[in-house]
């Protein structure tokens, strides 16, 4: 069996280049579900100046928008033009006007030390292949005493789901990892936080349920995270096998009506700068 591919750069922005027009769009919207209660748990002050790092189609971004209200202003960073559109989109058609979007790196962050009364990151520090650099440089450029949030998904219970399709594609010979775990430990994220300089952090897990109509819906959520990367690799025939073989094997897990219920622990983490 090869050794797994690990994604790099390139290969994590082209996955959400090309995710980007159904991201968070299928099933639950977990992202914006979770993404409000950052905002919420972070308690953004109304007329700051806010940070969103990996903004994605803005599932934090516009909340905090809201929160700081018009005399505020959020800047949404995010590596993919792809995700930076469809946010656009989204503010447009919302009326949002207190944000910018901004492509960049969050290794790498264009701004000045002590610049943001707030800094988020929803579900995306694992993709950083740097994560440790990510989070200095979210506690480096965010204001004395402003807070730092995280959203990242728990260990426990973690879906089911995600394990059988992780296996079949080491089985297929077509992993392709992304830099770094899924889920997390809130002792884990306690610990990388208080690294990059941040203090006074709590961390708390909260379970979302995750429900899909159907296989086809959980799949069509796939194609929009991570594991898109291994089946996009895939000729026709050999993903078209792939899919009835893991469809097979979450049919026991399919309810009466034919729905799939996932756990989909979230834990937040909030600190603030030294």
């Amino acid at each position: 069996m090869p050794d797994p591919i690990i994604a790099s750069k390139a290969t994590i922005k082209k996955v959400f280049d090309d995710a980007a027009a159904r991201y968070d769009r299928v099933g639950p919207r977990l992202f914006e579900i979770a993404g409000a209660r950052l905002v919420e748990l972070m308690e953004m002050p109304e007329g700051g100046r806010v940070l969103d790092v990996a903004t994605g189609i803005g599932a934090v971004l516009l909340p905090a928008a809201t929160r700081v209200g018009a005399k505020g202003r959020v800047i949404g960073i995010d590596f993919s033009e792809g995700m930076l559109q469809a946010a656009r989109g989204e503010t447009a058609a919302r009326g949002i006007a207190n944000v910018v979007l901004r492509q960049m790196d969050a290794e790498h962050l264009d701004f000045p030390d002590d610049t943001f009364d707030a800094v988020a990151c929803g579900f995306a520090l694992f993709l950083m292949p740097a994560m440790d650099s990510a989070l200095r440089e979210m506690q480096r450029v965010t204001k004395p005493t402003g807070r730092v949030g995280l959203t990242l998904w728990g260990k426990d219970p973690f879906d089911p789901a995600w394990k059988i399709i992780a296996e079949q594609v080491r089985t297929y010979g077509m992993e392709v990892r992304m830099p770094h775990k899924v889920a997390y430990a809130p002792e884990e994220i306690r610990g990388m936080m208080t690294d990059a300089g941040l203090s006074d952090i709590e961390t708390r897990e909260e379970k979302l349920d995750a429900q899909y109509a159907s296989e086809e819906e959980w799949w069509e959520f796939q194609m929009t995270t991570g594991v898109r990367a291994a089946i996009v690799q895939m000729d026709e025939a050999t993903r078209a096998r792939f899919k009835e073989d893991y469809f097979a094997k979450l049919r026991p897990l399919k309810r009466a009506d034919g729905s799939l219920h996932f756990p989909a622990p979230v834990v937040y983490a909030l600190a603030r700068k030294e």
